[in-house]
């Protein structure tokens, strides 16, 4: 486990590192895409549970270190999003060869309309009521858009990470 969670670790980073240099300067109508929720969700609808619920961690908080966000709010997010994507993974709903080609752009999709109103309630209970800005429909339907677009190849490149690291699920 501990070779899985050094690869992860570094693939988590790679993206943490897109994130802050591509996507949040490049805006679709003004909404800066998640990959840092959408990386912890690929990994779940793999089967990795644990290495799912870490990346999660690590993307979270090394976003939050950069954006002026609530500290660990990112985070929890894509640990909830992670877990619900592991139970779903490990039950063989999301996997890519054995179910419909549509499943895991829908489940991402679903994941992508969740997460910005998770992010924002989660905001309001940590009394910080600035995340509401704009519109948070905007900020769902560019999500869900994205995430469902890019996540056969983001689950397909998690199942590679998970291989090559050794994990099992």
């Amino acid at each position: 486990m501990s070779r899985a969670l050094v690869v992860v670790t570094l693939v988590t980073l790679f993206v943490e590192g897109l994130q802050l240099a591509v996507f949040s300067t490049w805006r679709i109508d003004g909404v800066v895409v998640m990959v840092v929720w959408l990386w912890p969700l690929a990994v779940g609808l793999a089967g990795y549970s644990a290495l799912g619920l870490w990346s999660a961690i690590v993307a979270g908080v090394f976003f939050d270190t950069h954006a002026t966000t609530p500290f660990g709010l990112t985070a929890l997010v894509g640990v909830a999003l992670a877990y619900g994507a592991s139970r779903l993974g490990r039950e063989g709903v999301g996997d890519l060869d054995s179910a419909a080609w549509w499943v895991t752009p829908v489940l991402a999709g679903v994941a992508g309309l969740v997460a910005p109103v998770l992010y924002v309630a989660l905001g309001v209970v940590a009394l910080n009521f600035g995340l509401w800005r704009g519109s948070v429909l905007t900020v769902m339907v560019v999500n869900a858009l994205a995430f469902a677009v890019v996540a056969r190849p983001a689950t397909r490149l998690a199942r590679a990470v998970g291989r090559l690291s050794g994990s099992r699920r």
